[in-house]
């Protein structure tokens, strides 16, 4: 008999794991929610809504270069639908916030080259305000709402964070809502846009992002004495140039060898966050490229922490 026992030891290990899994909470997904109306379309966002949610919204944005890396045609992938395939990187950040409690809402926004950043980052705003407008039908807290994003996505998570658009001007009530965001946690972020086309740079990634840049602005940074500068879209774009006294904490993950955004965004990013006063912690990951890889339990106490 005791020749057995390893066998029937693995086997009670995996009838454990089995039911251990089956037990964990499995978020509740409604999909293409309509959060507004942009160029005679319906902007969509999904809802992922925990067993045991604990009343805190987050707001994820995938990263997708502004839609820059996605076809052109009728039938591109919509952002919200790539992350369903995204089971490596994004859908498991996402599923490991729902496993915390949080309600996570996923949104199409508009995409590059038929829109600019002035588009995208209102879709971006207008989806914050729609969620704290409506937070007593999703039975989240609307005065703290959190934000996570990858790339692309982390820049716009970082402008949500250091800016809003409130105004008692609007004629819909929705308007004067609130769009800035609490906290947020962003990975492998483009904070400043005009600082990417450094010599120390590789000419690979000078050429993707000067013509990524090109498509997401529509034009290139204002140049001084063969300088780019920060100023007018590139300023409302670039997370750096926005930081205040107002800006709301920050998480932040890059890695040291990411061949797009060079280390020194997120190492200026933080000395300008910490010289506010800002909440803000820097974690350098090693030689984990343009996909630095987050501690979600470290995730879950910085929005616990802020999103009180």
């Amino acid at each position: 008999m005791k020749k057995h026992q390893p066998i029937f030891t693995l086997i009670l290990f995996i009838a454990c794991y089995i039911s251990s899994y089956s037990q964990s909470p499995i978020p509740k997904k409604t999909e293409n929610v309509v959060y507004g109306m942009a160029s005679g379309s319906a902007l969509l966002m999904d809802v992922y809504v925990p067993e045991r949610a604990n009343h805190k919204a987050i707001r994820y944005i995938p990263g997708s270069s502004w839609g820059f890396n996605y076809p052109d045609d009728y039938n591109q992938m919509a952002l919200k639908s790539d992350y369903d395939l995204d089971s490596t990187y994004t859908r498991k950040w996402v599923n490991s916030l729902c496993s915390y409690g949080f309600t996570v809402f996923i949104i199409n926004h508009r995409f590059t080259p038929r829109f600019h950043f002035r588009d995208i980052i209102a879709d971006c705003r207008r989806a914050v305000r729609y969620v704290r407008y409506n937070a007593a039908q999703f039975k989240i807290d609307g005065a703290h709402i959190g934000a996570m994003g990858h790339s692309s996505g982390a820049n716009l998570v970082g402008i949500l964070g250091l800016s809003d658009t409130t105004n008692l001007d609007y004629s819909a009530p929705i308007d004067t809502v609130s769009s800035k965001v609490q906290a947020t946690v962003t990975m492998a972020a483009p904070y400043n846009l005009t600082d990417l086309n450094s010599k120390n740079d590789s000419s690979m990634a000078n050429l993707y992002v000067y013509s990524l840049l090109s498509t997401y602005m529509g034009h290139l940074p204002e140049e001084v004495n063969n300088t780019y500068i920060l100023s007018g879209d590139y300023f409302d774009a670039s997370p750096y140039a926005l930081i205040s006294d107002k800006a709301s904490p920050m998480l932040m993950y890059c890695s040291d060898n990411d061949p797009i955004i060079p280390l020194r965004q997120a190492t200026n990013m933080f000395t300008k966050l910490k010289a506010f006063n800002t909440p803000a912690k820097l974690i350098i990951k090693e030689k984990e490229g343009h996909t630095p890889k987050p501690d979600m339990s470290e995730v879950n106490k910085w929005f616990e922490q802020y999103l009180k």
